[in-house]
């Protein structure tokens, strides 16, 4: 009887243990630069000169890149903390809607549904009116093709409005008013019901050279069978 007890007690202890493993499950992993979800049937290829962070499994938010050595906007070179750091996100989730549609629900403030509220959280150029920003102005939405899937890419601009102190340890109110903009894109891929979305930002001088790099991941992405499927 004393042995049952012991062994009882002995689950318990270690089950949770064990349930926290099971819920701190990665959403994929990397191996050299090739992403391969866990959950998703796709992979992808990172780029060397961003780090990364992997999501929960059972989270949308697959990957969080951002960029190592970033460039810094002449007018904070004295203050680089105020420097946007280019930030790639990868969302994914089973959607209805197609590559478009989808854009425009981003873009249309009467659309509302759970899933838009998790995706503008992270999606930060569409954050109108925060950090002294305007209303974002869209630049481009063409279609996209990736591996044969098709998709689209969108890119918009935000122009804002800073007051930069330019030292802390300053006893006085010294500082500048900055008037700078930041670059956005949205690139949305689709197959079958599995939409993946990455989402940039980053200062508007840089912006050309970070879609770039953000493209060449996109470009990347490849969906793959299940095994035995």
């Amino acid at each position: 009887m004393k042995k049952l007890i012991l062994l009882g007690m002995l689950v318990m202890l270690v089950a949770p243990g064990a349930d926290a493993r099971r819920k701190s499950k990665k959403a994929g992993e990397v191996d050299g630069l090739t992403y391969i979800d866990n959950n998703f049937d796709f992979k992808l290829t990172l780029s060397d000169g961003w780090k990364y962070k992997i999501g929960k499994n059972k989270d949308n938010y697959r990957l969080v890149l951002t960029q190592k050595n970033y460039q810094i906007p002449p007018d904070y070179i004295d203050a680089p903390d105020y420097t946007k750091v280019p930030r790639i996100v990868v969302f994914v989730d089973t959607c209805a809607l197609g590559p478009l549609p989808f854009i425009d629900s981003l873009l249309n403030d009467n659309y509302s549904t759970g899933q838009k509220k998790e995706i503008l959280k992270e999606f930060e150029i569409f954050h109108d009116y925060s950090e002294g920003r305007q209303e974002v102005v869209p630049r481009q939405r063409k279609p996209i093709t990736v591996n044969d899937q098709k998709g689209v890419l969108w890119t918009g601009k935000g122009i804002y409005v800073k007051e930069v102190s330019m030292s802390s340890s300053s006893t006085t109110d010294a500082g500048k008013r900055v008037t700078g903009a930041y670059g956005g894109a949205v690139a949305v891929i689709k197959k079958g019901d599995i939409l993946v979305a990455f989402h940039v930002m980053c200062e508007w001088d840089f912006f050309p050279a970070v879609l770039d790099e953000l493209m060449a991941m996109v470009n990347s992405l490849e969906f793959f069978e299940e095994a035995g499927g």
